[in-house]
Parts: C-alpha cells; sequence; structure tokens
C-alpha cells in the first residue's frame, strides 16, 4: 500500500522474467508498438496526437518536457505541494522565466486564481499536477484547462499518480505524462508521455532542452515502433517495456471505466475507515480527495512508528514527505491492482498498530466503515 512503486501483478511479473530480448527483437517491437497504441486509447488521443514512452521515470518525463520551451518562455507552475514544487526545481535549471502559485497544504491552487494570473500575464505554458503524491489532493485539471485553453499556448499535466486511475483524458490538454510504477502497476523505470498535436508541432532544435531527454531525438523512434519497425536512438528499458504491455493488456481486459471505478471504491472504503476510527484525512475537502493517495494525520504518535509497525505487520505504507507537514502524518497507496481486501486488512492493521502505539483510536469502528462502504 505504498505511494509507488506498487505492488506488481504476477502476470506482468513474468513478462520480464526473460534472457536477453533485443531492442530490435520481434517480441519487443510488438511489445512496444501495443503500449504506444495502449495510450492512444488511455487518453483517447487524436491521430495526430503522439505518445511517447522514454527510460527512466516521471521525472525524466517531467524534465522532457523542456523539449517544447525555448529560451525566455514563460511558464506557471501550480503547485499543491512538493511534486508541484519538483516542476521549479527541474525548470529553474534551463534559461526560462519560472513563477509559482502555491496552495496551502491539504488543498489545491483555485481554477480562479490560475485564470486570473494567466489572464494578468502571459505565459507560454502552465504546469498541473493532477494527483498531488505528496499529500493526496487532487487538481481540478479538466475545469482549468477548459478555462485557461485559450491564455496559454501549453497546458501540461503531471499525471504520475492519477494516469489509469483517475479519468485521463487529452481534451484542452497538450502533455499528459505519468510515470511506469504507479496505477499503470508496472516496475520503475519509464516515463510516458502523450502530446497533442499542437505540442509535437513545438519539437524543434531551438528548444531549451539537452540532448537525452530530448523528445525530438525520440520521436522517431516512437512513431517507427508504432508501426512497427525496429528503431534506435538510445537503448529502451527492454524488459520494462514487455512488463508495461501485458499491464496494458490487463488494464484493456477491466476496462478503463471499471479500473477508475474499482480505484474510486478503494479509496472511498479507506477513507472511511480513517474517519470512522477518529482520525482526519490531510485533504481538506472531499472534491479534493483522489483515488490514489490519501494523506493521514495522527494526533500522539509519531508516524515513523507507525510504519514501522506496519511494515512488520506485513503491509508497508508511505512516509509523508511534505515539509510543512513533517511529523504529522503518512500516506496509503491505493493504486494499481488493489483490491477489496487489501483495504479491508489496511484498516484493521492500521487500528490494531495505531491502538497499539497510544493513538487514540475508536478500535474496530474504522474497520466497520470500511466494510459499511464496501457492502
Amino acid at each position: 500500500m505504498h505511494v509507488g512503486p506498487v505492488t506488481i501483478d504476477v502476470d506482468v511479473l513474468k513478462e520480464g522474467l526473460r534472457g536477453d530480448v533485443g531492442f530490435t527483437s520481434r517480441e519487443f517491437v510488438e511489445a512496444f508498438q501495443y503500449s504506444l497504441k495502449a495510450m492512444r486509447r488511455l487518453f483517447n488521443a487524436k491521430p495526430n496526437d503522439q505518445p511517447f514512452i522514454i527510460p527512466g521515470g516521471g521525472t525524466s518525463a517531467m524534465e522532457s518536457v523542456t523539449s517544447l520551451l525555448r529560451k525566455g518562455d514563460k511558464v506557471l507552475v501550480v503547485s499543491n505541494g512538493v511534486f508541484g514544487d519538483r516542476w521549479e526545481a527541474i525548470l529553474s535549471r534551463y534559461p526560462v522565466t519560472v513563477k509559482v502559485l502555491r496552495a496551502e497544504p491539504g488543498d489545491y491552487v483555485s481554477p480562479d486564481i490560475i485564470e486570473e494570473e494567466l489572464k494578468r500575464e502571459k505565459y507560454t505554458a502552465v504546469t498541473m499536477t493532477h494527483v498531488e503524491t505528496s499529500t493526496g489532493i487532487r487538481e481540478p485539471i479538466y475545469e482549468v484547462a477548459k478555462r485557461v485553453r485559450s491564455l496559454v499556448d501549453l497546458i501540461v499535466v503531471d499525471g504520475v499518480s492519477s494516469v489509469s486511475a483517475e479519468e485521463t483524458k487529452l481534451e484542452n490538454i497538450d502533455v499528459f505524462l505519468t510515470a511506469s510504477q504507479k496505477a499503470l502497476g508496472t516496475p520503475p523505470g519509464a516515463g510516458l508521455l502523450m502530446l497533442s498535436e499542437n505540442a509535437v508541432n513545438r519539437l524543434s532544435d531551438d528548444s531549451v532542452a539537452g540532448y537525452y531527454l530530448n523528445l525530438k531525438n525520440w520521436l522517431p523512434v516512437m512513431r517507427s515502433m508504432e508501426e512497427g519497425k525496429g528503431s534506435y536512438f538510445a537503448t529502451p528499458p527492454v524488459h520494462l517495456i514487455l512488463m508495461l504491455a501485458k499491464s496494458f493488456q490487463l488494464i484493456e481486459k477491466e476496462g478503463l471505466e471499471n479500473r477508475v471505478k474499482r480505484h474510486a471504491r478503494i479509496s472511498q472504503a479507506i477513507r472511511a475507515g480513517i474517519e470512522g476510527m477518529g482520525l482526519s484525512i490531510v485533504a481538506k475537502r472531499p472534491e479534493a480527495y483522489s483515488n490514489t493517495v490519501t494523506g493521514v494525520l495522527v494526533k500522539k504518535v509519531n508516524p515513523a512508528q507507525v510504519l514501522q509497525e506496519m511494515n512488520n505487520s506485513g503491509i508497508e505504507l508511505a512516509p509523508g514527505v511534505h515539509p510543512a507537514l513533517a511529523g504529522k502524518y503518512f500516506r496509503i497507496g491505493h493504486m494499481g491492482w488493489v483490491n477489496e481486501n487489501d483495504a479491508i486488512a489496511t484498516i484493521a492493521t492500521l487500528e490494531r498498530v495505531l491502538y497499539k502505539l497510544g493513538e487514540p483510536v475508536k478500535l474496530g469502528e474504522g474497520l466497520k466503515a470500511t466494510q459499511l462502504q464496501l457492502a
């Protein structure tokens, strides 16, 4: 129940249990081709939109967005926490101007504030984080994108902790990126991006991007692979992509709508349990709750002790990483292949651990609330 890497389905893992597989081999090219086409379906992409699968992870996908920026461009960063702030850390290394709009811990930057800033000043791009992993906060990205579409050239969304667990579509969005190790349910090793036609047209030799993460260099590879032809720029994560293709097969078998509903159901059950035992959630209002991550505030105990005891009991949770909430919370990840029994086991074990450590919880009430939510 970590926020990533998540537990991996055994059928996905088995796809990587092979000897050396060449990146021009038929089985690899077919796996890459399938994954790129599956990305199109996942994002409801148009024919001229372009999927990318590059080595690395969410951060490499984020940094590759510099492929769309030119010297002197202005970027508005909308940050709801640690990973929203990461955009500033990345972009400040490049010759672009960055301004950050920050939310209070447990909240998101309102669409009104974003729209007002984009009307006040001209920006080339705005970046948003769909689900802020450090707090579990979900930004209303589709409302924002609709309202600011005419005000900015590029709308970029970090969907690292949302894609395939929340509604994901490229509507009014130019870049939607994610990573393999979160809700897609695959080991870490790849960053995935879907670019709109508008974004693809901005790939040029005068971008501020470097070499390895320059999407212009990866574009011919993606197009060749999607056509079923081998291609090379730099060595891709071969075994990871074999596993990723299997994940996409399982996602499509479940159905994306069903998958999103399952994530919503499990997250609601876990939050019902948290509140039932008398604890509070980091997200300050229900519309900010996400399907993938829940931050849990404690009153008395050390969160590090909670994590250790939970781990000793066979369930791994994640530490809190937002500096403003240091020592006050931990996180539960509920994404990927999670099911109802995972929710029940997590809440039952958490109640017992917190009670043992001296946190004032209502023993049994959290589990009851989770069961009722799932009944």
